[in-house]
């Protein structure tokens, strides 16, 4: 059963999603003025940069976002003082400038428009080629002219008046994109990015079956019941649960546990048994073991925001089919993510290498910050002898 709870608290709110009573995603609100994925700006480019094949963009005050050259559809290299229209990509992290793009998106339940440039295609996430030419047939009978249509998962059961009502709602909204744009002067926002709950029940492939807030007003009209509760996030222990989502090692049900290191290029995640496995069953218990982890990975790894490279070091398995039974295993619990995720297979080393959307600031530097003493690396210096303080005896009737 899944249960979506939404927690207001002035300005703020706290959104979390369960299912089976484990959480699989949380946000709380952005502080007003945050530059957020999705949001449009008529920017002003302050910098070209030819050597990194980029622009700097002007969104706010000191506040610049990177434009690469290939996020340009015309391909035409912009010069310092140039108005362009963008959007944001990827958010700002921790010394890296939002990632834009002029290939603008408009995000539908069911489908995509991108208005820059021509083209029509179908989400990967439809699977069957029957279905697939369907949709494409579908598309390019829809898509505007000069425009890009994407077909969504969802479009998959939505019958044909569905598609055209919100294509024609997201020509409409491109439009006003394009008359807001013309009266403001650079920079300024054109388009807010959806919040945190709006963004959520778009990107659901399931509506959640009940939703409990201590504020129903607040929620608005979502189409779906409403329960009231003084608490929510405390009534479900969402915050206990995100403490120990958040841990370096994680233990699993079954005894064994997940080490998960984030490093600059990449997170790597690491599959240990705690358990004393030895015997006529072991490679059963092996293959157990890592279809549990699995599970556990995708969930973790939605709910942790984690993006970018991904190398994950199952138990080793000698069985070519118990290694594609887990990797079955795990595209499948990744597809409910609706962050883009490909799974690559095994290296020649043995381990998985995937790839996970970075769509969102990870949860880590929202809900962490990095410790003093150590500044993150988890190591403090050893003192050395003559800064340590002197050893005083103890008495030998000291208690």
């Amino acid at each position: 059963m899944s249960l979506l709870l939404v927690e207001v608290q002035g300005a703020e709110r706290e959104i979390a999603l369960l299912e089976d009573n484990r959480l699989v995603d949380y946000h709380r609100s952005a502080d007003a003025g945050s530059i957020r994925p999705e949001e449009i700006y008529i920017g002003r480019v302050s910098r070209v940069m030819k050597n990194l094949q980029a622009a700097f963009v002007r969104l706010a005050d000191k506040v610049d976002g990177f434009l690469p050259f290939a996020q340009i559809p015309a391909g035409n290299i912009p010069q310092p003082g140039d108005s362009l229209l963008v959007q944001v990509k990827k958010p700002p992290l921790p010394g890296k400038a939002a990632y834009l793009t002029m290939d603008i998106s408009l995000t539908g339940t069911l489908a995509i428009l991108t208005p820059c440039r021509p083209g029509s295609r179908v989400s990967r996430r439809v699977g069957g080629e029957e279905d697939r030419r369907r949709l494409l047939r579908l598309a390019r009978q829809l898509v505007p002219q000069d425009m890009s249509l994407v077909l969504r998962e969802d479009s998959l059961h939505a019958g044909e008046d569905a598609l055209r009502t919100e294509v024609a709602q997201l020509l409409a909204r491109w439009q006003d994109i394009g008359e807001r744009a013309a009266h403001l002067s650079p920079p300024a926002v054109v388009e807010q990015a959806p919040d945190a709950l709006q963004r959520l029940l778009r990107d659901l492939h399931e509506v959640p079956e009940r939703v409990l807030t201590n504020d129903p007003a607040a929620l608005g009209d979502i189409g779906l019941p409403v329960t009231q509760a003084a608490h929510p996030m405390q009534l479900h222990e969402v915050h206990h649960k995100l403490q120990r989502a958040l841990r370096r090692k994680v233990q699993l049900k079954s005894g064994a546990s997940l080490v998960i290191d984030p490093c600059e290029a990449m997170t790597v995640i690491d599959v240990n048994t705690a358990q004393n496995i030895e015997g006529k069953n072991r490679d059963r218990a092996l293959l157990k073991t890592n279809l549990e982890a699995a599970g556990e990975i995708a969930r973790l790894l939605r709910l942790r925001r984690m993006g970018g490279i991904i190398l994950i070091d199952f138990i080793d398995m000698v069985s070519s089919q118990d290694r594609e039974e887990v990797l079955a295993a795990l595209r499948d619990a990744l597809s409910r993510d609706p962050v883009k995720t490909v799974v690559h297979g095994f290296t020649q080393l043995g381990l998985v290498e995937m790839t996970r959307k970075k769509a969102d600031e990870p949860l880590a530097s929202e809900r962490l910050i990095p410790c003093p003493r150590c500044r993150g690396t988890g190591f403090a210096q050893r003192p050395s002898e003559d800064t340590q303080p002197p050893h005083k005896e103890e008495p030998d009737d000291a208690p």
